[in-house]
Parts: structure tokens; sequence; C-alpha cells
């Protein structure tokens, strides 16, 4: 059983890792050609090219892993069938339920890494990478937030007109106190930093308007600090930065702020995110619909497997799409949108089987 088990697992990851690596390779060429223009005419060094390229990978890899294992489990299964070596390993004692098993162990061992590969890598990669190609196409940076206000518990309301990701910085900033709906005092200055070292911001080229009942004093500070304003600055840039490329935790501040503030957008980005955790389950769910296939066709095994597998797989995704949409508009809940695909597909996949045992 140990060698079976073996053959069967080093040969389906072989087969994957190939074809994950050509897709991998043909979805970066594409990218690459998109670009040559702005290559050829904009004098892009062949060192940061590469680190672009190389960047774009871990984004494609979990892009066609779902797919690559389907493929691979398929042919694998199909290859038994048509090469009649099923036969010795069913007469040997081995049932089919032994001799997929595992297959469902790989595909949640690949799941769960995928998962950890994707927090891990492909979202600091895909930061990178959109930095990356701010730099050498000019491209506008989906990092920088615009119009940004953010509140704390302390009474400090602040607005400011640009976060910028590359320096760290706000510009314009108007930082408001007040205590049980009075205004104490006004902040304005042309930038603010974050000062790691001490945990608060630091406003540059300030004007301070201070209010004492109906007076007010105003005073210029070249720099002005304000100790209990500590916000850090990924809070700033997750205004207008995709929940998809966000960090797990600052994703989860986001968006119970916006439970209290805004349900409509709350229950969009809700979505996204629910989606991105459960992107990963696409491994399982295919390789499962995989499995549970039937292979007894008479001729071209390879041929109609592989178009049974990809059928139920254009299935799945079109499943996903469409409560992923239902889910933006409030339709379903964030959660559904994630397992509702997942459990249509599994038993559309299981009744297709039973129907093809019995013909």
């Amino acid at each position: 059983m140990k060698i079976l088990t073996r053959y069967t697992l080093s040969s389906i990851i072989r087969i994957a890792v190939v074809t994950i690596l050509i897709f991998a390779a043909i979805l970066a060429a594409v990218e690459l050609f998109s670009k040559m223009d702005q290559i050829m005419h904009g004098g892009v060094e062949i060192p940061s090219l590469i680190e672009y390229i190389i960047l774009s990978l871990p984004e494609y890899l979990m892009m066609v892993a779902s797919i690559s294992f389907l493929f691979a489990v398929t042919y694998f299964l199909s290859t038994l069938t048509a090469n009649n070596e099923m036969i010795p390993i069913l007469n040997a004692g081995v049932s089919p339920a032994r001799l997929r098993l595992p297959i469902i162990m790989l595909a949640i061992v690949l799941t769960i890494l995928g998962s950890v590969f994707q927090e891990h890598t492909v979202i600091a990669a895909a930061n990178r990478h959109d930095e990356l190609e701010t730099e050498l196409f000019g491209a506008s940076s989906t990092r920088d937030s615009r119009n940004i206000v953010l509140t704390d518990e302390d009474g400090f309301l602040i607005y400011t007109q640009r976060f910028s990701e590359a320096t760290g910085e706000i510009y314009n900033p108007i930082l408001v106190k007040s205590a049980d709906g009075v205004i104490e005092s006004r902040v304005e200055a042309d930038r603010a930093r974050y000062d790691s070292d001490k945990g608060w911001w630091v406003f540059e080229g300030a004007r301070v308007y201070t209010v004492s009942g109906r007076d007010v004093k105003t005073e210029y500070r070249g720099e002005y600090e304000e100790p209990l304003f500590d916000p850090e600055p990924r809070l700033f840039r997750s205004q207008n930065t995709s929940i998809e490329t966000m960090d797990r935790e600052t994703a989860k501040e986001y968006l119970e702020r916006l439970w209290s503030s805004d349900r409509t957008t709350w229950q969009e980005k809700a979505t996204d995110y629910y989606r991105r955790l459960g992107s990963p389950l696409a491994i399982l769910v295919l390789m499962f619909i995989s499995v549970s296939m039937n292979y007894n066709f008479k001729k071209n095994v390879l041929l109609f497997s592989v178009i049974q597998s990809l059928s139920i797989a254009v299935i799945y995704y079109v499943a996903d799409m469409v409560f992923s949409i239902m889910g933006h508009q409030g339709a379903v809940t964030p959660m559904m949108t994630v397992v509702a695909p997942l459990v249509l597909t599994c038993l559309l996949s299981l009744v297709i089987s039973l129907l093809g045992r019995k013909i």
C-alpha cells in the first residue's frame, strides 16, 4: 500500500507542478508583452524588470493551482483506467475509496499550505508588485489614499487630503479635538509623519487654534506633537486600498469600523474578505471533483474525463461569480458567498458520479 500511495502522490504532484509552471509562465509572459511598449520606450532596467516578473509569479501560482491539480488528478485516474491498471489494483484488494484517500489528504494539505502561502507571500508580493509597477511604468498607485476621515475614542477627528504609502506621510491634515461635543482645539498643518520611536504623529508647519470659552487662541509651530493622537499609518492606507491586499489584522480593523459606520460598504468589503480567505478551498473542491467522477468510459477515457471535470469546474466558478455578485448586493451573507458554491459543486459532482455508475 505504501508503494501505491507513493506512486499516486508522486504522479499527481509531478504533473501538477509542470502544469502550474507552464500556466504561470504564460500569464507572466502575457503581462510582460502587454507592457512591452512602455518597456522599450521607458528605459526600464533589466534587474528591475526581472524583479517585477518574479513578484507577479506568486499570485499567478495561486490562480492556476486549483485547475492544475484538477487536471493532474483527472489525468492520473483516467490513465489508470485507460491503461487497464485499475484492474490489478482492484484485484489486489484495494478499494476505490482506499485509492482515492491519499488524494483527498493531499488536497487538504495543499489547501492549508495555499492559505498560508497566500497570506504570507502572495499579498506581500502583490503589494510590492504594485509599488514597482508605479515606479517603472508610472502607473497610478492604488496604495495612496485620498480624502480620508478618521476618528478615535479620545475625541479626535482628522481629515487629510492624501496619505502617501511611499513616504508614510499625510498631507494637509486637519486635526480636531472635542469633548462632549464641544471643540477644544483645531490643528491645520502642511504635513504630518508618524514617529515610531515616540508612538504618535508629528505635525509640520502647524497652525494651532485653541478654544477657551468664546476665545480662540492662534499660534504657529514649526512642529506640533499630540501624544494622545496615535493611530498607526496603516489605518490611513486601508481607506482606499483593496481589502484583498491588506494584512489580516488591518482588514479586520477596517471591517469593524465599517460595521459601525457604513453597513453597505461593509457588505461589499466583507464579501471580498471572505472570498479571499476561501479562495484556497478551490484546490480542495476541484480535487474532490476529480476523485468523485466516473471514469468508466469505453473510449477516449482521458478526453471525456477532462471534459467532464472541466465542465464541473466551470460550474463552480460560475456559481462563485454569481454568489459574489449577490454578496456585494446584500442578497446573501458574506459567508454564504464562499460556502454555497462549494456545497453546490460538491453535491453536483456526487450526483454526476452516482448517475455515471448506474449507466
